[in-house]
């Protein structure tokens, strides 16, 4: 992974504080890893976010996914600036049954208006989805 300099010397606070307003409030995830240009959250499956007998529903791991991408580009952004997702493809290569999932995302390109991240979905280590997103980095005013 490329090294970045963050723009915001308080990154590390705004993407703890952003995390705790998305999904992670909801579910029991952990940010585990904030540095400039990577997050990743790890998360124990639920009984009530099943898709199936011990099957974790795939819009949960789409909505993770999205949240890691928002957050590793949000650790790039100035102050102030906002983060919104503007397109991702997801792929999904297996189903997320069991134990402990890890969201994984990280920035392939940086811009003051657009950041391009990537990010891969792990259960039990073993890899389950891919996300390529384009987010869009907004200004105040």
């Amino acid at each position: 992974m490329p090294s970045f300099q963050p723009r915001d010397p308080s990154y590390a606070d705004r993407v703890t504080d952003a995390f705790w307003d998305g999904i992670a409030a909801h579910w029991a995830g952990e940010l585990t890893s904030v540095l400039p240009g990577l997050v990743e959250i790890e998360v124990s499956v639920l009984d009530a976010s099943t898709g199936g007998p011990g099957i974790l529903h795939r819009s949960i791991v789409a909505a993770f996914l999205d949240d890691a991408c928002l957050l590793a580009a949000l650790s790039l952004a100035a102050a102030g600036d906002t983060v919104s997702a503007a397109e991702y493809k997801l792929n999904f290569l297996s189903q997320a049954s069991g134990g402990e999932l890890v969201f994984r995302a990280e920035v392939v390109r940086p811009g003051r208006s657009i950041t391009v991240c990537r990010a891969d979905a792990l259960a039990d280590g073993r890899l389950i989805a891919k996300m390529l997103a384009t987010l869009a980095v907004s200004r105040p005013g």
